[in-house]
């Protein structure tokens, strides 16, 4: 993944009398990490930007910002805050830990060393897999998309294609670009901030590399409606179970702030877990980003297949049934039988899904028993498949369930609670005071509030899920269905 000490190599082919990159020619590395940050999570996207003081949307950052300022009262457990700081990915996972209490004998396995056992012990007694077997999804191209070395021809916009010689000559025939006097070629040697900034132009910029490594500007963030009101074919769900309480001011229809139980603040946590490439699967590129994004998204799709749905196709005999074998409750081929519809999105074992985004579901978790080691002087304990294992495996918890016994639960945030939730997606416990303040702040008078009720679908789910990446009023574009 993507390492603060990273550095690569690219040429640049630039034209000089317009001062604009026409090309960018890199290897494997370039393309490797480009490809490991669309796997990223939002929040560790999030993460990654302020790091590096790349361009990040104030929806991303607020909700990144909010989550680390509620205190863990806010949360079902300790690990829901954790789960949401740091979300895994299915494509890696070298992070995984496992836990168990001291006593050993009952049966509970879990991610979290916060977790308490079923007898009353704090499961912080940390426990390995032999021979360091992960749960992610292992990425067929892992450790490089090529085992020779190959070159690749990136355009200002990111449309990404193999470096070939003829390619090059029909790229610059197509740009008019006849007397290759006028270029220059500037070789750098670049690093994890500048592919950050890279990857943050994409979502606002169609001329990325130009913006990035000559003009060297500050982006600045693009306000466009990412809504489109639904058609006779696609409505919102209006008798939805999840209900916003937004309040506007009169005089100028302005939305002021909204108030919502946890449900609707679990649906805007959980777009933090999901997968920037899946993000861009689920919104589609029209109505969202003036950027290039999905040019460098569907080229490295195309090239890589790296965001091929899965199908039983996709497998071999053999392949599904070491699959099923090795991971019983988890494997791919469960899954794909199983459903009757190819989900686009899987998430790793207990990541919520919202309801509100069907195409979205978790990964079953793996089956393990725990086994003693006698032969050695000090007795050691390791996790190994639960196949042909006499003892039954260990029942891995549920880290967002205060209860061991529960199963299939959802949410992150404490039942019953109220919070407000900003324009720009910053979100706090709700109180009579916090409301007062907020009108007060805005210097907005009481008779001048008015007040409406919304529900929440899958247009709205999927629209607040645009502006994580691109907005920075994220309650006034979701409005922008109901008028």
């Amino acid at each position: 993944m993507a390492s603060k000490t990273f550095t690569a190599s690219i040429k640049l082919l630039i034209d000089q009398e317009r001062n604009t990159v026409l090309l960018a020619e890199a290897r494997n590395d370039f393309i490797d990490i480009l490809r490991s940050l669309l796997k990223l999570p939002l929040g560790n996207i999030g993460l990654l930007f302020r790091t590096n003081k790349s361009l990040l949307t104030s929806c991303l950052d607020n909700l990144n910002n909010s989550i680390e300022n509620l205190s863990l009262n806010s949360f079902r457990t300790h690990a829901c805050k954790r789960m949401l700081l740091h979300p895994r990915s299915i494509h890696k996972d070298k992070s995984v830990q496992y836990f168990t209490c001291n006593k050993r004998g009952c049966g509970l396995l879990s991610y979290y060393g916060t977790s308490r056992c079923s007898c009353g012990k704090l499961m912080n007694s940390e426990i390995y897999l032999e021979g360091m077997e992960r749960d992610g999804v292992k990425d067929e191209n892992e450790g490089g998309f090529c085992k020779v070395e190959s070159m690749f021809f990136i355009s200002d916009d990111l449309r990404v294609m193999k470096g070939l010689p003829g390619d090059l000559i029909q790229f610059l025939n197509k740009l008019g670009i006849k007397d290759v006097n006028m270029n220059a070629v500037r070789e750098l040697e670049i690093g994890s901030a500048e592919i950050f900034n890279l990857l943050s132009h994409s979502l606002i910029s169609k001329t990325t590399l130009t913006d990035v490594f000559l003009r060297k500007q500050v982006t600045m963030l693009v306000e466009r409606p990412l809504l489109i009101g639904p058609s006779t074919m696609e409505t919102t769900a209006k008798d939805g179970k999840t209900r916003v309480k937004i309040l506007e001011r009169k005089s100028d229809r302005k939305i002021l702030y909204a108030e919502a139980n946890e449900d609707f603040v679990d649906l805007l946590f959980s777009l933090l877990t999901i997968p920037l490439e899946s993000v861009l699967q689920l919104v589609g590129d029209s109505y969202i980003i003036a950027g290039s994004i999905f040019n460098l998204f569907n080229d490295l799709n195309t090239i890589f297949s790296i965001a091929k749905p899965k199908t039983l196709q996709d497998y071999s005999w053999p392949k599904r049934i070491f699959s099923f074998l090795t991971h019983p409750l988890g494997s791919v081929y469960e899954f794909v039988t199983k459903s009757k519809d190819s989900k686009k999105v899987v998430l790793p074992p207990f990541y919520s899904c919202p309801n509100e985004i069907p195409d979205i579901c978790s990964q079953q978790p793996p089956a393990y028993c725990l086994v003693t080691d006698t032969s050695r002087v000090n007795r050691r304990y390791y996790l190994e498949s639960a196949i042909n294992k006499r003892g039954g495996p260990l029942k891995l918890l549920d880290p967002k369930s205060p209860e061991p016994n529960t199963t299939n639960s959802s949410g992150y945030v404490e039942k019953n609670s109220l919070f407000v939730i900003t324009d720009d997606l910053v979100v706090k416990p709700l109180s009579s005071v916090s409301s007062i303040s907020l009108l007060k702040e805005m210097g907005v008078a009481v008779d001048d509030v008015e007040e409406q009720v919304i529900s929440i679908g899958e247009i709205e789910a999927v629209g607040l899920l645009r502006a994580c990446l691109c907005s920075s009023s994220a309650l006034s574009d979701l409005m922008k269905v109901y008028v």
